[in-house]
């Protein structure tokens, strides 16, 4: 995939912890900019999981209330909305998210090693999460990137000693699957910070599409709007002459971002094969 780097001095700098999101962390960034979403999110409160640290600075939590606002949303439970894509505790269903990674845990001999768990503690946060039903999801956190992992078999809080073992779950989706694997092999690379954030055409129309839904939330008009993503002397030159390439494409921008926002997240990012009996926002 061809990337590039962008301009993103003033107002666009605060964007650019977005480049190394991976789909499904996009997807949350677009549905905390959802008001309804956000009328339910109200009822967040932190209270309303248990959050501890065990051993190996492993963080555990778990829902002590139920999710059923969450769930209308695809989501495990109710994150924070005001924590960014990286922060925030977001766990999706695995309806909604069917191509996320998924790891096998069975008993562990003595002089095993677990590679999974050898290569990815020392370097990122790891954060378990266990649902009222029981299942378990890890969020590995590390170089900018999230990465969602589903657990089957043992529980990781088992007493005995447990290993890991990728699954592929799905053979239709292979492709994407290992497309989603090379890209989650970027927690194991170099800090963020010393590099310069690269975008691809996709994760632009992505960035820009929420800025333009921050801009619309703070009062602008569309030049405006245009204003901030392709600068002052670009609109003055584009917005006055007699051709419409400018207007045309933040008016796509708009409506594509607006339609991610509003329920579009859920195929066009996270995959969901919605059925009859789900309502997408």
């Amino acid at each position: 995939m061809k990337t590039y780097a962008l301009k993103s001095d003033g107002v666009l700098k605060h964007y650019d912890y977005l480049w190394r999101l991976s789909a499904d962390r996009w997807a949350w960034e677009y549905l905390r900019r959802n008001d309804d979403f956000l009328e339910d999110a109200e009822t967040w409160s932190p209270d309303h999981v248990s959050d501890r640290i065990a051993c190996n600075n492993t963080r555990i939590i778990k829902s002590r209330v139920p999710q059923n606002l969450a769930h209308r949303w695809g989501l495990a439970m109710m994150p924070d909305p005001r924590a960014n894509g990286i922060d925030a505790d977001v766990i999706w269903q695995r309806d909604v998210f069917p191509d996320q990674f998924e790891v096998h845990v069975s008993p562990r001999a003595p002089d095993e090693v677990c590679d999974i768990f050898e290569r990815t503690v020392p370097i990122c946060k790891v954060t378990l999460f266990t649902d009222r039903q029981g299942r378990e999801f890890l969020l590995l956190r590390g170089n900018g990137c999230v990465v969602q992992i589903r657990c089957s078999g043992l529980s990781l809080l088992s007493l005995e000693p447990v290993r890991m073992k990728l699954q592929l779950s799905d053979v239709d989706a292979y492709e994407r699957q290992l497309k989603a694997y090379k890209e989650a092999l970027a927690i194991y690379g170099p800090a963020p910070d010393t590099q310069e954030p690269l975008w691809s055409k996709r994760t632009q129309m992505l960035r820009d599409g929420l800025v333009a839904l921050d801009c619309q939330a703070l009062g602008f008009s569309r030049k405006e709007i245009a204003r901030v993503l392709y600068g002052a002397e670009a609109v003055e030159e584009g917005w006055s002459t007699g051709a419409s390439n400018m207007k045309d494409s933040l008016r796509y921008l708009i409506n594509k971002a607006e339609g991610l926002r509003d329920g579009g997240y859920l195929m066009e990012l996270l995959g969901a094969q919605l059925g009859p009996d789900r309502v997408a926002a």
